[in-house]
């Protein structure tokens, strides 16, 4: 007769064997993950290496791209660069420096908070020959069109014979006299070689902090008076603008021509620069503007090479 003592060593060896079987094949299973893993992650290390490499090699184009495209391709134009004084610095900053390099002659000017201030209201109604009366909304409104009347023809013509009263008709003088908008490059009793026809004009808006001046009812309808009167316009903001968006206002006018209009949403990168100086030139050259950048509503990066 079998003891108890028998079976109670079989059945221990048989669940000894069992373990001893489970943790043999964990550990074949274990090494085989682990050089699966191993064998995977190398390969994801070399495909990033090789992304990294052709993002190097495509910058490496792009750049002397930048340095074939840009050098005279603005010669002898004067590109006038409005901006306000709590936009996104880089947006103006970036549109100057391209523009500069491009050899064009730069006018930039900021329009002023003091526009949106309720103690100005009277001051601004005079300079606009409106009631004082007037809404200041209306006031800012109205500003934003002579300012952009002013830009797109220039001064008007001086009267014959020109009066004795120093008193100055240029509303763009008068502007710049009571501080609504500032110039290092206009002389503030005499700004007639800033704007007209043949000048082209850059609006440059948009950013993280509250706009000096509103945005839908100042800048966006600056634009599209400037785009109705003819003259060659680009609507600019950088690519890091998302709080309070100024190119994706003027985009979603579906009616306003892009005859004489691009928008580049990436103005502060080496792409939107590009996109700005090429699209500037295709349009002073005859050929229709576009939307440009990475934002919704962009065409494309940049327009095609000329």
């Amino acid at each position: 007769m079998i003891s108890f003592r028998y079976h109670l060593v079989t059945i221990v060896a048989v669940f000894l064997a069992l373990a001893l079987g489970v943790l043999a094949g964990t550990t074949v299973i274990k090494s085989g993950l682990v050089k699966t893993l191993k064998d995977n992650g190398q390969r994801a290390e070399q495909q990033l290496a090789n992304a990294q490499d052709q993002v190097s090699d495509l910058r490496e184009v792009r750049d002397q791209f930048y340095e074939w495209a840009t050098p005279d391709r603005l010669l002898g134009r004067t590109v006038v660069v409005v901006t306000d004084d709590r936009s996104d610095p880089a947006g103006a900053r970036n549109a100057i420096s391209v523009l500069k390099a491009s050899g064009a002659d730069v006018i930039s000017m900021t329009v002023t908070s003091l526009l949106v201030r309720r103690g100005e209201a009277d001051t601004l109604a005079e300079i606009l020959g409106m009631s004082p009366d007037t809404p200041q909304a209306t006031l800012i409104a109205a500003a934003s069109i002579r300012l952009a009347d002013r830009l797109a023809n220039g001064p008007e013509p001086s009267p014959s014979p020109a009066p004795t009263a120093p008193e100055s008709t240029d509303i763009l003088v008068e502007l710049i006299q009571n501080g609504f908008v500032t110039s290092p490059d206009v002389n503030p009793g005499d700004a007639s070689n800033v704007g007209g026809a043949d000048q082209l004009m850059v609006v440059s808006a948009g950013g993280e902090s509250e706009p000096g001046v509103p945005l839908a009812t100042f800048m966006r309808p600056l634009v599209v008076q400037l785009v109705e009167e003819g003259s060659t316009t680009a609507a600019v903001e950088t690519a890091g603008t998302e709080e309070h968006q100024f190119v994706s206002l003027v985009r979603a006018d579906q009616d306003l021509s892009r005859d004489h209009l691009i928008t580049v949403d990436d103005v502060e990168l080496t792409e939107g620069q590009l996109a700005l100086l090429l699209g500037m030139y295709r349009m002073a050259t005859g050929a229709h503007g576009g939307d440009y950048g990475q934002k919704q509503g962009a065409d494309e990066l940049i327009p095609s090479p000329p």
